[in-house]
């Protein structure tokens, strides 16, 4: 692979303007070349002023280029020098304040008690220190492989340009510049800081077992080899839910089901038959992440060594969408396979669902089940928390499931129902429950909204308009509860009052929403002119694919107006007309992440946030500024007398 492409591979997405540009530089050597004078007609004056003017034009470009990396590594190298120093203070104090020889007052005294509760209150949990340090050492050795890949960069451009301009002066260049002037070649004071972190590690967070500490430390590049074995298996048993859905597909239709029955299957299946659709829209979202350098880890504060990648992700989803079509055989072919009731079947799937996804044991992808399980609970509890990226993301999402969370409520009242033995086991109208559960979603986002609000330092109004969008959705479901009660009175459909009430508040939420989709989540239509036209400056994806985004999802935001119309001209069933919109919903999702989390990608970016803030106690005044002498004073001890007692 060539120098180019493989400095591509192994940049850091969010640093990416702050590598050498080595394309650029490479095409000025190559258009050097090929504008050299002619050999036919030569003329040593021509030929030499033209070779000394292209060598000031390379090396003025060069000498751009160095500014611009040694600026970035300075001022990446400064800010980690103080999150080391920080970390030290941080971990020194919890030391001193977990030894009981640490106070003279007597414990049994009223100072004494208040001293403690102000010491514990202001101790960084041990589990947030180990954090801390494991996302500081993660971006040292990014901050080394920025220092190491720039340095090649410099070397092979050097090189290329001496050896296609038959010159010495790259390498004199190089050596003179880059390896005796440049401070981000000068690799003394990153390793000193690496090796502290190493050691600090070992000495306060693992007891002294560096073997355990480097374990804890060290974490996979993002973007590494996916293993054989992952790949193996992911194939295996997507080919088997292919097989699967093939063999359900043509045995419902070929068994010329009864309207009753078809109605109860989909009432059934069409819950986890949503949730398998949308599982692999995810995976496919990983997939598209990795490829173009989203780097959704990041985005959504996940353990880099416990990070689902796409290919895991294939593999979970795969599995699950087995099992639903092996559940909807069953119940299909139930008497062939001598099932006297196959409407337990639903029952078991949601069953296995459920126990692997709550398994207490340390297996099947622990980490990442906590870590699920974790946001959801925030989300459930969304006033009463500080809102992360990951916590409005799944509330997001569930915003678009909200068909499929409806017909996994069907099933569980369906179950009570059928083991009551009610006569009306089998109906699967909605209820007063249903307009609260639709409302659920959008309660979440709502809430959300306003506890952003309130934490957000400019409190801005920005968080009250998105709180807007969802309470209009709740609105919709309001109005749409009230219509279908109300619409019983009245022979005709548009008779009723509530029926354009509920239009017009359904035409108002969906405009709104389209444009807080297009302007707010991704971004678009910054620039009015040029080649981006409609679009921002910054683009990931093709710019073709923003277009049809935007086309993609205005005409999905009004699927709603095709499937009433075609509902109320009884050219479609209304179970059927619901699953029109929720798979319509799910698709819509699918391009709204593409989009919504390279927004997000971008302001890391812009901050160059590669890694984690994990945000430890705060400093008080008076900490700051001993923290700032003991920096000074190690800074006057010179670089190759570093203190090792904070460094």
């Amino acid at each position: 692979m060539k120098f180019g492409k493989t400095l591509e591979n192994l940049m850091v997405p969010e640093w990416r303007h702050q590598y050498m540009n080595y394309n650029e530089l490479k095409q000025l050597i190559k258009s050097g070349v090929n504008n050299a004078p002619s050999a036919a007609r030569p003329s040593n004056d021509v030929a030499s002023g033209y070779y000394r003017d292209f060598e000031e034009l390379f090396f003025t470009t060069c000498r751009a280029e160095l500014t611009k990396v040694n600026d970035f590594f300075a001022h990446k190298q400064a800010e980690a020098h103080r999150k080391l120093a920080t970390l030290h203070y941080q971990l020194d104090r919890r030391r001193a304040q977990q030894d009981p020889r640490g106070s003279s007052t007597s414990r049994g005294s009223a100072a004494s008690w208040t001293r403690q509760k102000e010491d514990k209150r202001k101790r960084p949990p041990i589990k947030k220190l180990r954090l801390a340090m494991s996302e500081f050492y993660l971006s040292l050795i990014m901050l080394q492989n920025y220092q190491t890949l720039n340095m090649t960069a410099f070397r092979k451009i050097c090189k290329k340009y001496d050896k296609n301009l038959k010159s010495e002066a790259g390498l004199s260049w190089y050596e003179k510049f880059v390896l005796e002037k440049s401070a981000f070649a000068k690799t003394l004071q990153l390793d000193r800081m690496i090796s502290a972190t190493e050691d600090l590690y070992t000495e306060y967070l693992a007891n002294g077992d560096r073997s355990e500490a480097m374990a804890k430390l060290r974490v996979p590049p993002l973007g590494h080899p996916t293993p054989p074995a992952h790949v193996f298996s992911a194939g295996l048993l997507l080919g088997l839910f292919l097989v699967g859905a093939a063999m359900c597909f043509i045995s419902y239709f070929s068994l010329n089901l009864s309207p009753e029955s078809r109605y109860k299957f989909v009432s059934l299946f069409r819950g986890p038959i949503a949730g398998v659709t949308f599982g692999f829209c995810l995976a496919i979202n990983i997939k598209v992440y990795e490829s173009v350098g989203v780097n959704h880890v990041l985005i959504f504060e996940v353990e880099r060594r416990s990070a689902i990648g796409a290919m895991r992700s294939l593999q979970i989803v795969s599995f699950f969408g087995y099992v639903t079509t092996l559940g909807i055989l069953l119940y299909l072919l139930h008497k062939e396979f001598f099932l006297e009731d196959p409407n337990y079947i639903p029952l078991v799937q949601l069953a296995i669902v459920a126990v692997l996804l709550v398994n207490p044991a340390p297996i099947l992808f622990y980490s990442a089940r906590i870590w699920l399980l974790t946001v959801v609970g925030r989300v459930l509890a969304s006033p009463f928390f500080f809102v992360n990226f990951a916590d409005f993301w799944v509330a997001d999402q569930w915003t678009s499931l909200v068909v499929s969370i409806v017909d996994h409520y069907y099933l569980v009242r369906f179950y009570v129902r059928y083991f009551l033995d009610r006569s009306d086991a089998f109906e699967f109208e909605p209820d007063y429950a249903v307009a609260v559960i639709r409302c659920l979603p959008a309660w979440f986002r709502f809430a959300q909204s306003l506890r952003r609000f309130r934490d957000s330092g400019s409190k801005s109004t920005d968080y009250l308009i998105n709180a807007l969008k969802y309470f209009l959705s709740i609105a919709e479901v309001v109005f749409s509860t009230i219509q279908m009660h109300a619409v019983t009175h009245y022979s005709e459909l548009f008779e009723c009052p509530w029926t354009w009430a509920h239009i017009t508040i359904c035409l108002v939420s969906s405009i709104y929403s389209m444009f807080w989709d297009l302007l707010m989540d991704f971004g678009l239509f910054r620039v009015w002119k040029g080649g981006n036209l409609f679009l921002r400056d910054n683009l990931v994806y093709p710019r073709w694919f923003y277009y049809f985004v935007i086309v993609e999802n205005t005409l999905l935001r009004f699927v709603w107006i095709l499937e009433f119309a075609l509902v109320h001209q009884e050219l479609l069933a209304p179970h059927n007309g619901t699953t029109l919109i929720c798979f319509s919903e799910i698709v819509r999702r699918f391009f709204w992440n593409f989009l919504r989390l390279e927004n997000e990608h971008l302001y890391n970016c812009g901050q160059f946030r590669a890694t984690r803030d994990i945000f430890i106690t705060r400093l008080d005044p008076q900490e700051e500024r001993f923290l700032e002498g003991v920096m000074d004073n190690a800074e006057d001890l010179g670089r190759d007398k570093l203190d090792r007692k904070y460094f």
